[in-house]
């Protein structure tokens, strides 16, 4: 039983990178250049995107605590309200009254933790939506170079 050793190196001996992207460029008239530079603002972008998700996310966060935190002080503030003595009549007017104001504020901060999201949504895809016109145009300018 033989056994040849192949030996790539060998074989891709013949082939020049440099020379092979050169019949390339002048084949299909590529411009490089152009393509490493809408790369590197395709890549530009993202990281904008992301930074901007990254800081819409945290202030997000930031804002939820923020809710809790008031939020379970009202609870407390509400406890000791409840807990003096009254009519029964007087603790249900307070009950009433605490639900309605905890059912405002929920609607209230439901209101702006969703106004806060749309707003990271909306400028996130404003950053793309900009970039994938931008390339468009570039393709469209790179296509009458070739004609």
């Amino acid at each position: 039983m033989s056994t040849d050793n192949f030996d790539f190196t060998k074989m891709f001996q013949q082939f020049d990178v440099q020379e092979m992207t050169k019949k390339i460029q002048d084949a299909f008239n590529v411009d490089f250049s152009a393509v490493n530079e809408a790369h590197s603002k395709n890549i530009q972008m993202m990281v904008s995107a992301n930074e901007s998700l990254t800081a819409g996310t945290q202030a997000l966060m930031q804002k939820q605590a923020e809710m809790f935190q008031t939020a379970l002080q009202e609870a407390t503030v509400a406890a000791q309200s409840l807990s003096g003595s009254g009519s029964p009549q007087e603790v249900a007017a307070k009950q009433a009254e605490l639900m309605k104001v905890a059912y405002e504020t929920a609607l209230k901060n439901t209101a702006e933790i969703s106004d806060m999201a749309k707003k990271t949504q909306d400028e996130v895809a404003e950053k793309i939506n900009a970039r994938v016109a931008e390339s468009l145009e570039e393709i469209k300018d790179s296509m009458s170079k070739i004609g």
